[in-house]
């Protein structure tokens, strides 16, 4: 069975207003070590998927307002990569080993 490898850019974005603070921030997610195939590195992939979007959102900033808004920027920014992550994972089963997948926030 021959693998091909592919870079793949996957783009969490989140509403203009949430990413102002965040404007070009962009995280790159390497998963070439990953075998998507494997229940165990899907869950890597998912870890880091939500490390990225929590390192994208972040401001530095500290409230309770700003909580909140870092917690709906992760939660939007992952439900917008959610269907790119499984057709990264469908390619991994037909053979084809991605390489990277990047994590931005939208301005």
């Amino acid at each position: 069975m021959m693998t091909r490898t592919l870079i793949l850019a996957l783009s969490l974005t989140t509403a203009p207003a949430m990413a102002v603070a965040n404007e070009n921030r962009a995280v790159e997610v390497r998963i070439d070590d990953l075998n998507l195939t494997r229940t165990a590195d899907r869950e890597r992939l998912d870890t880091r998927l939500k490390s990225a979007a929590r390192s994208v959102c972040r401001t530095g900033l500290r409230g309770a307002a700003e909580t909140a808004r870092q917690s709906a920027c992760v939660s939007n920014a992952l439900s917008s990569v959610e269907l790119q992550a499984k057709q990264a994972i469908a390619r991994a089963q037909n053979g084809t080993q991605l390489a990277l997948l990047m994590v931005d926030a939208a301005r």
